[in-house]
């Protein structure tokens, strides 16, 4: 979060294995390296994540799943106004990233209040 922040993207792909997948809210994933890495310099430029509280589970095989819940701030949105999110990992055995899941927590009405 800290690397996206700061749109540290070359360094933030390296936390994802080579066949990796990352999926927005509502749009199918976006997978493997180079991909996700062109989605994050096209679409993810000047956010600032905000996580405020985390859960991790051991999956199978090996594998971690990490919840974290918090706010993102874009651009998009206006200055100041924070949008509840959680983006759920699941990390190899290696601490790599091979799926990340991003949900958009906002209710109807504060998207409705978006609206300009």
């Amino acid at each position: 979060m800290n690397n996206l922040n700061a749109n540290d993207f070359d360094v933030l792909i390296e936390l994802f294995t080579s066949d990796g997948a990352l999926q927005p809210p509502f749009q199918k994933p976006i997978v493997g390296k180079d991909a996700v890495l062109r989605f994050f310099r096209e679409d993810c430029q000047n956010l600032k994540l905000i996580p405020e509280r985390g859960v991790v589970e051991p999956a199978e095989d090996g594998f971690t799943q990490v919840k974290v819940t918090g706010k993102v701030q874009t651009p998009w949105f206006g200055a100041g106004v924070g949008m509840n999110m959680a983006w759920r990992f699941l990390l190899t055995p290696e601490n790599k990233i091979f799926f990340l899941a991003i949900d958009l927590l906002a209710s109807p009405k504060e998207l409705l209040n978006l609206v300009r």
